[in-house]
């Protein structure tokens, strides 16, 4: 039997996630599930009224990949735990879950990021919606998310390049680097 892998890409909005995974599945050939980028196929001049359809589709593509024993990677900004049950699903099925998650300094990078991502094209979040979700998806990755999949690896991506930071499987894990370790454990206490 073949070994089945899930990848969480997850990070905060603006966070480089969508970028991140699409070089991801690239280089690995396999299915990518982002309800944004659902959202864009049923309507792609306006991404504010299709959240609901392209919920149920994403939701209904997963449970053809898993059906079909498909390698795949779901993008997710994990500020909430509607994952967290899709997770033990995928363990049932035997699946190995790794979460890469990716994060930036602070709320103004990840709205500036989102402003940019605006102005060439992208959809818009708002402000208050960035700053909610942001320390909310720094903790859940760490208090909750990490804790539920096989290995997790942290990535900085406030540079021009993505910096791993530490790896780890639940609570053991080797930090990488300290000083942009301690710039994700600040968020977490925000």
């Amino acid at each position: 039997m073949k070994n089945k892998t899930v990848y969480l890409v997850c990070g905060c909005n603006g966070s480089g996630k969508t970028t991140f995974a699409k070089e991801f599945i690239n280089q690995k050939d396999i299915a990518f599930l982002n309800a944004d980028e659902i959202e864009r196929e049923f309507n792609p001049d306006d991404m504010s009224g299709g959240k609901i359809r392209a919920g149920r589709e994403f939701f209904k593509r997963f449970d053809i990949l898993i059906k079909e024993s498909n390698d795949f990677v779901i993008e997710s900004t994990i500020a909430g735990r509607v994952l967290l049950k899709y997770l033990r699903l995928l363990k049932k099925q035997k699946y190995r879950i790794i979460l890469l998650y990716l994060f930036l300094d602070n709320t103004e990078m990840a709205i500036n990021r989102v402003r940019i991502r605006i102005e060439e094209g992208g959809h818009q979040i708002p402000d208050a919606d960035i700053i909610r979700r942001y320390s909310r998806s720094l903790s859940n990755f760490w208090n909750l998310y990490k804790n539920q999949v096989d290995e997790w690896q942290l990535f900085y991506n406030g540079d021009d390049a993505v910096m791993q930071t530490a790896v780890g499987i639940v609570d053991k894990f080797i930090i990488i680097n300290e000083d942009r370790f301690e710039i994700f454990m600040r968020g977490i206490n925000v």
